[in-house]
């Protein structure tokens, strides 16, 4: 090879190096732009999810201060109650409310919260934890009782024998509509009953004969009450669930009509309208002789159901509680936020 065409191989040798080393360092400068790119959107995915997660924290911990802020705004009404019980002048001030409307409704606004409490008479309304006497034997005064209510209200009438078994403490059928664990444990989604007094009204959804949704749809206005077009004015709870160990009386100043035909079956209209106009004019101090069983009957009361609903902002709050007047103290025996 002469020293020109060596010369020329080299220089071409050089040209081809120089070549690739410029595609290379293409090569590595696209891979750089590509990493950085890659870098950039993982920082800003962390960046925007980061900033997510701080702003539902932000909003959780509002909600959850809010919450508590309605809570404690609940029981500012229960404390009210209690004041009001323990005070005369305002005790039968509220009592006089009662029994001329049925129900006690306040509106009250604090700050931005908006308070709306409604207290209606317990103690006007049949107890069914009174079915089962503290010995375990069925109270056939409240076993009629609930039968002419159950009558009344197009509910069969044999459903009564199925509440005790729930509520007694043994394991024996009542027949012939009783049941037992052995009925319940047979349903597709098995449980026991509860052999303990109803801690809630809803319970009876879980009682033999309350299943079907006609009886459901009756038994739900017994427990929400009505405002009744005869007397004027609004009925509180006809069916209740009190769990105490104590008798439970029923007032006649604040019962509703279906409480006094069930207390008094056969009562005639002309009766019934006697009994609303005495009280209108003024609580009853005696039980009236129209009701020739007086066996659990007053003219006073002793538990109250307050609801109170708290509004603030986006949140809304109910809370159900349950209050006892003793004659000197009040006191709250339960409280849920469920619905009744």
């Amino acid at each position: 090879m002469s020293y020109r065409s060596f010369i020329r191989h080299l220089a071409v040798k050089q040209n081809k190096r120089k070549a690739t080393g410029s595609i290379t360092k293409k090569r590595q400068s696209g891979v750089a732009i590509i990493t950085a790119l890659l870098i950039v959107t993982l920082a800003a995915t962390v960046s925007i999810s980061i900033s997510t997660q701080l702003q539902l924290d932000v909003r959780r911990t509002g909600n959850l201060v809010t919450t508590d802020q309605a809570y404690i705004y609940s029981l500012l009404a229960e404390k009210s109650l209690q004041v009001i019980l323990q005070d005369d002048e305002l005790r039968n001030g509220f009592i006089d409310i009662l029994i001329n409307e049925g129900v006690a409704k306040q509106p009250l606004y604090i700050d931005s919260a908006f308070i709306s409490v409604e207290v209606t008479d317990l103690s006007g309304c049949l107890n069914i934890n009174a079915l089962i006497d503290p010995d375990g034997s069925t109270d056939t005064v409240t076993e009629d009782r609930l039968n002419a209510l159950f009558s009344n209200s197009g509910i069969a009438n044999n459903l009564t024998q199925a509440i005790a078994d729930w509520i007694d403490d043994d394991l024996n059928n009542t027949i012939p509509n009783g049941a037992e664990d052995g009925y319940y444990l047979n349903l597709e989604k098995p449980y026991r009953t509860a052999q303990l007094p109803l801690v809630s009204i809803s319970e009876l959804r879980l009682i033999k004969g309350f299943e079907d949704s006609k009886t459901y749809a009756s038994i739900s206005a017994l427990i929400r009450g009505n405002y009744d077009q005869i007397s004027e004015r609004f009925s509180g709870p006809i069916l209740c669930a009190i769990n105490t160990n104590s008798d439970t009386p029923i007032n006649i100043n604040t019962a509703s009509i279906e409480v006094l035909e069930s207390i008094q079956p056969g009562i005639t209209q002309a009766q019934l309208d006697d009994v609303l106009q005495q009280r209108s004019s003024g609580a009853l101090t005696t039980v009236p002789e129209v009701f020739t069983t007086p066996t659990n009957l007053t003219t006073e009361s002793n538990y109250y159901l307050l609801k109170s609903k708290v509004i603030i902002g986006n949140a809304n709050k109910v809370m159900y509680s349950i209050i006892y007047w003793n004659g000197t103290n009040a006191i709250t025996l339960s409280r849920t936020q469920r619905t009744l």
